[in-house]
């Protein structure tokens, strides 16, 4: 069984990384709508890569119920 931790509670590498990929999510997705080319690095090299090609993967989304429902 898995045990969900608190973000308070994770190594500072583990936020670091965690923050680092949501961002680049959000700047492929943000250049897709845009229709803004992604500027990456390739093999040594600049990359402009077109905003057709980018691919958006949704973001898994966390839900915690806390409490009752109320009706």
């Amino acid at each position: 069984m898995r045990k969900n931790k608190k973000l308070s509670d994770m190594p500072i590498e583990i936020k670091v990384e965690k923050a680092m990929k949501q961002a680049v999510a959000k700047a492929i997705a943000e250049n897709k709508r845009l229709g803004i080319p992604l500027v990456i690095w390739r093999d040594g090299k600049v990359v402009h890569v077109p905003p057709e090609e980018l691919e958006v993967r949704e973001s898994k989304s966390e839900y915690r119920v806390s409490g009752k429902r109320k009706r």
